[in-house]
Order: C-alpha cells, then structure tokens, then sequence
C-alpha cells in the first residue's frame, strides 16, 4: 500500500511527506469498514436521483428527503481524501508519474469512457417503441454535438461532476500533504478555518455580497466548495487510528447529534417557505447552506459506523460476503445510474403512470442499483472492466465466491475505484 521506506526521490514532482514513524503494514483489516461505507453511500446518490426523478419537487416532504439523501457527495469527497491521505502518511515521497497514472486509470479512465457513452445516449431522440430510444448519427458527428459533448467533458454530465471535483483534489493532494505534515502542530486550527471556511462559503453563495452571483453548476464543481470535507479528511487520515476510536466510543452521541441536526434542517426547509428567513439558512434549495453542514457531517460519522458494524467479527462470512461484493460494485453503480434511471422514467410514464411516488421512488432505487449491480458483475469480467467498471478484470469463476462459505475465511480483496486504498 505505501512507498518503500528506502524509495529515492524521483521525477519533478516529488513531495516529501518523511514521517518519523515506520510505514503502516498490515492495515487492509482496518479499512474493510471503509469498503463497506461504499455501496451505503452509492445507495444515498442513487435515492437523490431517484426522488428527482419519480418525485414532485413542489412537496416539502420531498424536499426534505432530498436534503437528507443529499450527504452522499460530501461523503464521497470527505472518504475519498482520508484514504488517499491515509495511504500516503507514511511514504517518503509521492512518485509523480506512478501517483498520477493510478488516479488516471481509477477516476480519469472511467469519466472519459462515460462522458463518451452519455454525449451518445443524450444525443438520443425519444421514441415510443422499446428501448424508448433512438439514435441518428447526423447529429452525433455535427458541429453542435462536438461542441455539446466538449461542454460534457468539461462540466461533468449530471453525476459525473464527483469525479471533476476528485481529479481537481487529486492534483492539489501532494502539496496539502506536505503543507500539512509540516503544520502538524496546527491541524485542530486547520480543521477549525475549513468549517469557518465551509459555514462562510455557504453564507455568501447565498448573499453574493462581491457583487456577483457564483453559477449554481460551478458552485459544486469547483473544489473549494467542499474544504472541511477534503481537508478534514486529510487530517482525519493523519490521525486515524484516534479517530476511530473516539467515533466508535462516541456513537450514542453521533447518532443523536444527526438526527437531531436533521431534525432542524428540515425544520430551516420547512421555514424557507416564508420569505423573513435568510436564504442562507434555506436548507431544502441551498445545497451548501451553513445550516446543513452539522447534518452532513454527523451523515458521515454514522455511515462510518454502520461500516463498522457490518464488517464486525461477530459478522457471518455471507454477510461480510454480500459487503465485499456491494462495495466491489458500487463504483459501476454510480457510474452507470443515469442510463437505467431514464429508462425506468419512460416504462413509468407509458405503463405506471398512476403510481404514487412513495413506492416510485423506492421501487426505482432498488431497480437502478439491482441493474447497475448486474452490470457491473459482468462488464468487470471482461477487457472493458477497467475502463467501464473503474475495476481490475476478474474471472467469470469469481461470481461464485466459494471461499465465503467453506473453510477458513480468506482476506477480502479491494478492488480499484476512487475509494480503492491498494491502489494508492
């Protein structure tokens, strides 16, 4: 997982980040939690869509529900920089070359391959007959689908703007690294000016007071709209293993302390209607309201948790089974979440129109995950699963995981995505 300790520094980009304790080994039974905090976090960007989708966006109760469902980015950032950050915090150096080629293949790769497959599908017309859609090559290769699949490429089409904000965190991490094993003193401090950053941001999102008004699209794309969460969870990983414990001795705590910060969140939400609250505090509409951070944050800690829970010894090998696999696959999940949500639009609109959006929406969360599932289980068998999958290629025979549930349990294996610590 780290560099060796006696790697010389190499290429022009080397930082040095010398810790004066030995290179961690041994960690991958530490971080199985981790790998199970994936397909719960997947789950809550699916359910975000799928309320937009299959749910009336004029309903407070929906609103609400978004705004809880709607942590899911923060956590995707926030696990993203502490495991990256907790690979590296014992190496000597970051080797450029070997450091930027992973996070291509892992996150690059696989936005590239996509944005191609979404510029096809949205240059797609409608049609009534299945597979509802149809697609004609004269605007495919015309002047405004170059320009439109550009635009793709470099806004991120709709979900796969995470991957912009991970690439941009990617290139900023060997120098917050460094800057922050040399501040070692200082990282409560750090800590502190990211949530006064985090709170104040939100606050002139919703003012403007320079002046102008910052684009809602740049508004999530651009990495300085989320610094307690990646720089927060690059002082989590340099302290992990007291962390950890303190989020394990204080469950009780973090469990009420969410649920009590959603509840007023969705109290601001509710509010927000009438005109004499701050736009600051409009919890629903304002994705970046100081009001929802408490929440956002308390989200994480008890996903963290629940990983915890699940890959606990106590567990069964099945269920540390069907775990591993939920997490092998939730990255496919994520990445191919927009093909299946339209189409589940369309067979509603022709055949179940009448349906009512409280069994819509969760009927389309399980079928978009069940899908994107299955299509990760397979594109990942074959030469495509790197580029599609964000997954190293694994054989046909993997899919019956005999080794969960005869003998000795066995490692559990990471796979490669932006949550991937091998890779790092």
């Amino acid at each position: 997982m780290n560099e060796p300790a006696d790697v010389p520094k190499v290429e022009s980009m080397n930082v040095d980040v010398a810790s004066s304790t030995p290179p961690a080994r041994g960690t991958r039974k530490r971080l199985e939690h981790i790998d199970a905090m994936r397909p719960v976090k997947q789950a809550a960007v699916v359910s975000t869509h799928a309320l937009v989708f299959f749910a009336p966006l004029t309903s407070s109760t929906v609103i609400g529900l978004l705004m809880l469902t709607r942590f899911s980015r923060d956590a995707f950032l926030f696990v993203s920089a502490c495991m990256l950050a907790y690979s590296y915090k014992d190496s000597l150096t970051i080797k450029a070359g070997t450091y930027f080629r992973k996070r291509f293949v892992s996150v690059g790769l696989p936005y590239i391959v996509w944005t191609v497959i979404y510029y096809f599908f949205t240059m797609s017309n409608p049609v009534k007959s299945f597979p509802f859609y149809s697609l004609h090559g004269s605007g495919v290769f015309s002047s405004a689908g170059l320009h439109h699949f550009v635009h793709l490429l470099l806004t991120g089409y709709y979900h796969l703007y995470y991957l912009l904000v991970i690439m941009e965190f990617y290139v900023l991490f060997p120098l917050m690294l460094m800057a922050l094993r040399r501040f070692a003193r200082w990282h409560t401090a750090i800590f502190i000016g990211a949530l006064v950053w985090q709170v104040a941001y939100g606050v002139m999102l919703a003012t403007h007071p320079w002046g102008f008004r910052v684009n809602g699209l740049w508004q999530s794309r651009l990495i300085t709209s989320y610094p307690i969460y990646v720089i927060g969870g690059v002082i989590v990983a340099l302290h992990l293993e007291t962390v950890h414990e303190w989020i394990k001795g204080h469950a009780r705590f973090i469990v009420s302390w969410t649920i009590s910060s959603a509840v007023v969140a969705a109290v601001l939400s509710y509010l927000a209607r009438d005109a004499w609250l701050p736009s600051y505090l409009h919890t629903g509409s304002n994705v970046f309201s100081a009001a929802i951070v408490p929440y956002n944050v308390g989200a994480i800690l008890c996903v963290y948790l629940l990983g915890v829970f699940l890959v606990a010894d106590r567990r069964s090998a099945r269920t540390r089974a069907v775990v591993q696999s939920g997490s092998d696959n939730s990255y496919g999940v994520y990445l191919s979440q927009m093909l299946w949500i339209p189409f589940l639009v369309r067979l509603r609109v022709d055949y179940a129109a009448h349906l009512p959006w409280p069994i819509a929406a969760p009927l389309a969360l399980i079928l978009t995950y069940l899908a994107g599932f299955i299509f990760t289980a397979i594109f990942a068998r074959t030469p495509l699963a790197k580029a599609v999958t964000g997954r190293s290629r694994v054989s046909w025979a993997s899919l019956r995981p005999r080794h969960f549930f005869a003998g000795p349990e066995q490692p559990l294996r990471p796979d490669e995505g932006p949550l991937d610590v091998a890779t790092f």
